[in-house]
């Protein structure tokens, strides 16, 4: 004779399996939550590189140019803002970006832009910082907030406006006055 399952081995069956699949499904949720939309991660690089391109191309300093013979006339001025205005297009050095007073050296300080208002993919904020840079005893290069040096550091970090996940992406390169 074959015996059948009884009406209270089908309940606790269905209350046992629903209880294991709401556990699933809170897994699956939080993790679909907390994954963050590709797309505006490659922006968020993209924007962050972007932006290190326009300081890229700028002079080591405003006091360093070309001279009239084609030598490069070099400085170790402080690191400041020279220009009265907050238009990036008319920076033309790299301290230029750190928004302080000019004539102080202000070194591993930190100046936030939109990204939208530089005229890159909306929804970014932009944080830029200039510092001083020298290699350690190992040959690493590290930032160096204290002392002048021939090289500085420029650090871009971005981050969506939003803050999904708290997911920034940071850009450095060092250029030398020379």
């Amino acid at each position: 004779m074959r015996r059948a399952f009884t009406l209270i081995e089908v309940v606790i069956f269905i209350v046992v399996f629903s209880v294991g699949v709401m556990g699933l499904m809170s897994l699956f949720y939080n993790t679909f939550a907390k994954i963050y939309d590709p797309t505006a991660r490659l922006k968020g690089i993209q924007v962050a590189q972007g932006f290190m391109e326009e300081i890229y191309g700028k002079y080591w300093d405003n006091d360093t140019y070309f001279s009239d013979n084609g030598s490069i006339e070099l400085s170790l001025a402080n690191i400041g803002r020279e220009e009265s205005t907050d238009d990036i297009a008319q920076f033309d050095d790299l301290d230029d970006f750190v928004k302080c007073s000019s004539g102080v050296d202000c070194p591993c300080s930190v100046t936030e832009y939109d990204s939208a208002d530089v005229g890159l993919t909306p929804g970014y904020k932009i944080k830029v910082k200039v510092s001083y840079a020298d290699t350690d005893a190992s040959g690493d290069i590290v930032e160096e907030c204290i002392n002048r040096k021939d090289l500085k550091m420029v650090t871009v970090t971005v981050r969506h406006a939003k803050d999904y996940n708290g997911e920034t992406y940071e850009l450095k390169y060092v250029k030398g006055n020379f």
